[in-house]
């Protein structure tokens, strides 16, 4: 599995940003650690300490001995305590902190990747000692384990799904087992030596993982799909439960089946991103999307639903949209939606809260339609990237006028916007005061424009990240040094201005259309 995918995945709409917390991973505030804390840090160290603790402490101790052994990557530790969990459920989010705080996902690609490998970590090292401590009959109370909110690795998800699969053919051969018992047992003379052993593997009662499940390849689909089906039976005694999806390069026909066989009370969250869905299959696909009423976050992103040209998909995505109640995260991007856009979302049983239309072919039209329609009281995340809003200007301006008061992100990147469409739209995003991360770059600017943008952001307060390219007037030298002396001259003084009230992180990227 391309690792890449897995730091892409947390970028899309099916994870939400904690966007007013500090980041999870380096520039945290250091706070003074409590005593029991200090203690279950120095306990956890070592396997033999913590395997003789947790005989004495009171169980409530062993919470922080895990939220200290899995923040401190500990698996030993970990391994310890799950072998003797007190408890009968244990849920992973209420032992370690979100991983994905602030808006510097949004930007740094190395904090992403950081962030994404200690999620990984932490379900990685619980299902598979969880599993083991079944299998090695520890004296484990542990019968739910939630790992929802946190994505599980595919290796990881295919060994959970042949373990209830083995399970569930373990009870069923059982089974029979018992009744060849029974019946050698009334035969007119029993012979002993004919009784068949049962396999010990089975737990004595049910268990349940919840997760989150990523899933890209045919061997990893054939085996969770009909490990989500035996989940539903009764009779199963280790039971998967999926909160979230993402099912990536596979295609409708096996979407429909993953899907058929997940139960749509718990789903919460779709992303179905690069699995070349057209204008016909995503009409298969549409009554099974239909079915899962709880879904709050979906991402039909980087398809082929080119709307524009078919009037009865554009009826039938909006007819799925509008069935959706719960409905506030949405992410269509890389989807022929030009002219469309009010046919598709005017519907929403509720107004998004995240949308992203990057690379739509949106037009004037869409524009104004979304900056007059209900959306606008709840949006937070808007990302337009990729479309071409140079005659925009008008009806981009009035949006962000209507959003002033609950947008934290903006994304614009290479839009098209040129030094009069920035001009234009200055006032209007001087009025956004909640901004948090503001996207500008690819788009061809001079420097005197930049500064003046510079200037009104400054007064932006809450703004913690901003974006942009190198102005369009530094490429023409060819004297490498120079331009590098240029670059890092105007880089001081768009800091300079910008940080004047507070202090805002600035990154630069390279102008590709130069």
């Amino acid at each position: 599995m391309d690792t890449s995918l897995w730091y892409e995945y947390y970028q899309g709409v099916v994870y939400p940003l904690d966007l007013c917390s500090p980041p999870a991973i380096g520039q945290q505030k250091k706070s003074v650690a409590s005593l029991t804390t200090l203690c279950s840090r120095y306990i956890i160290q070592d396997s033999t300490m913590t395997a003789q603790a947790i005989h004495y402490i009171p169980k409530e101790l062993c919470i922080v001995l895990m939220q200290e052994a899995l923040i401190c990557n500990k698996d030993r530790a970990v391994d310890v305590l799950l072998s003797h969990w007190p408890f009968e459920t244990l849920s992973l989010q209420k032992l370690v902190p979100n991983v994905f705080t602030s808006v510097r996902p949004l930007y740094d690609m190395l904090y992403l990747s950081e962030v994404t490998r200690q999620c990984l970590r932490y379900t990685t090292c619980l299902a598979h000692t969880f599993l083991e401590c079944v299998k090695n009959k520890t004296p484990t109370k542990l019968r739910y384990l939630d790992m929802s909110g946190f994505p599980t690795p595919e290796v990881i998800l295919y060994y959970l799904a042949t373990h209830c699969m083995l399970s569930y053919n373990e009870a069923r051969q059982n089974v029979m087992v018992n009744m060849y018992n029974k019946a050698v047992q009334l035969l007119p003379q029993p012979v002993p030596d004919r009784l068949m052993m049962a396999d010990q593997f089975l737990p004595d009662t049910s268990i349940l993982v919840k997760l989150d499940a990523f899933v890209a390849a045919d061997q990893t689909l054939t085996e969770l799909s009909k490990a989500l089906k035996v989940s539903g039976f009764t009779d199963s005694k280790l039971c998967m439960c999926l909160q979230k999806l993402d099912a990536t390069c596979l295609g409708e026909p096996k979407l429909n089946i993953l899907l058929g066989q997940i139960n749509p009370q718990y789903l919460t969250g779709i992303r179905l991103k690069y699995n070349s869905i057209n204008c016909e299959s995503f009409c298969n696909l549409a009554p099974t999307l239909e079915k899962f009423t709880n879904l709050c976050a979906l991402d039909l992103s980087c398809n082929s639903i080119t709307v524009y040209q078919s009037d009865s998909t554009t009826e039938v995505l909006g007819k799925t949209l509008s069935s959706l109640p719960n409905l506030s995260r949405l992410d269509l991007s890389s989807n022929r939606l030009k002219y469309k856009l009010r046919q598709l979302i005017s519907g929403t049983q509720q107004p998004l809260q995240h949308l992203r239309l990057a690379g739509c072919g949106l037009t004037e039209s869409d524009i104004r339609y979304l900056s007059t329609s209900h959306h606008t009281k709840a949006l937070q995340h808007i990302d337009l990237s990729g479309n071409t809003l140079t005659l925009c200007c008008g009806s981009l301006g009035h949006l962000l006028e209507e959003v002033k008061s609950t947008l934290l992100v903006l994304e614009l990147e290479d839009s098209k916007l040129d030094d009069g469409g920035i001009l234009r739209l200055l006032p209007y995003i001087s009025l956004l005061h909640s901004i948090l991360y503001l996207n500008l770059s690819q788009n061809s600017l001079v420097s005197s424009v930049c500064l003046q943008l510079s200037v009104t952001l400054s007064t932006l307060v809450d703004l913690k990240a901003m974006k942009i390219s190198y102005c369009s007037d530094f490429y023409g030298t060819e004297d490498e040094e120079e331009f590098n002396r240029v670059k890092q001259m105007f880089v001081n003084q768009f800091l300079v201005v910008l940080n004047k009230l507070s202090e805002t992180h600035l990154v630069m990227s390279d102008l590709e259309s130069i």
